[in-house]
């Protein structure tokens, strides 16, 4: 197994274990602080969930191509991203000039239908709090600006795991 073969499987393993470690997080201090998710953290956990599980796919199945690096990686980029910008918009409404017509509570609607599902996805997923309360502070930083900094250093990481991947791709290819 090459080098760089062995940073993808490990980097995407600690990326799964991050993800998953930051959902348990999450999930305890739901459940036993009380601290209940906003509309915008839901999209911000689902972000990481798929992150996470995109990571463990890319780990189990290392793509021998440029082609499938790329695929791999811009999807986790996307899923990041798409977690980076919800992390945004919650700070906008946690810390941003107050306005009115901007909400973000629990009467908003849900686009999944948490009813047909399993009760546990329902404790993931269902948002029950205001986004634009502080509920949780960690050393001074409020919960979504830790995950700013997380998806942001996810889509770092990914970078440099696939540009080492795609670059042992193109040295084996020209051996």
């Amino acid at each position: 197994m090459s080098l760089a073969m062995r940073y993808w499987r490990t980097g995407f393993l600690l990326i799964f274990l991050a993800c998953a470690g930051m959902i348990g997080f999450a999930l305890y201090h739901q459940i036993y602080h009380w601290v209940m998710p906003c509309l915008m953290c839901v999209y911000q956990r689902l972000a990481i969930i798929v992150v996470g599980l995109l990571a463990l796919l890319a780990a189990v199945w290392c793509p021998d191509s440029r082609r499938g690096v790329k695929l791999v990686g811009g999807l986790i980029i996307l899923a990041a991203s798409a977690g980076a910008l919800a992390a945004i918009w919650n700070l906008r409404l946690q810390y941003g000039p107050v306005d009115p017509s901007v909400v973000c509570a629990a009467s908003l609607p849900f686009p999944i239908d948490l009813n047909q599902m399993p009760a546990w996805v329902g404790t993931l997923i269902r948002p029950v709090g205001d986004c634009s309360a502080v509920d949780f502070k960690l050393l001074g930083v409020t919960m979504p600006a830790w995950v700013l900094l997380t998806c942001l250093g996810l889509i770092a990481v990914t970078i440099g795991l696939c540009s080492a991947r795609c670059a042992e791709i193109g040295r084996r290819r020209w051996r």
